[in-house]
């Protein structure tokens, strides 16, 4: 495992996302209740990049199929149930999903030393 800066804490704001890009791996990092997490920058419904969605109460969902992911734990909230944002009935959601099983985000463990954010990967 390799320890890799990412970011300076003040970079990361509280309850947004901050998209960055480590060794071919997308990332994003937020911060919740002052403590940093980081999480992949990727849906794992279709790989759609998460850093342009909306996070509330800790939680991000895609803004593509409305699969939601909790930023502290990575686990998955709610599968997909949406099309860009619009809601879809719940008769609809195994064919959106395309045959793939819900699943969360990969975590990543964050170091914070001084100013600097780094991440484990």
């Amino acid at each position: 495992m390799t320890t890799i800066a990412v970011a300076t804490a003040s970079q990361v704001k509280e309850g947004e996302l901050l998209a960055v890009k480590v060794e071919n791996q997308k990332v994003m990092l937020t911060k919740i209740d002052d403590k940093i997490y980081a999480v992949e920058n990727k849906c794992p419904h279709l790989g759609m990049p998460l850093a342009s969605s909306k996070v509330c109460d800790r939680v991000v969902t895609c803004r593509w199929h409305g699969a939601s992911f909790d930023l502290t734990t990575g686990a998955n909230v709610k599968w997909v149930d949406s099309f860009v944002g619009i809601p879809l009935p719940e008769w609809s959601h195994q064919a959106l999903s395309i045959g793939k099983a819900a699943q969360g985000l990969k975590t990543f463990a964050v170091t914070e030393q001084g100013e600097q954010v780094s991440i484990d990967l």
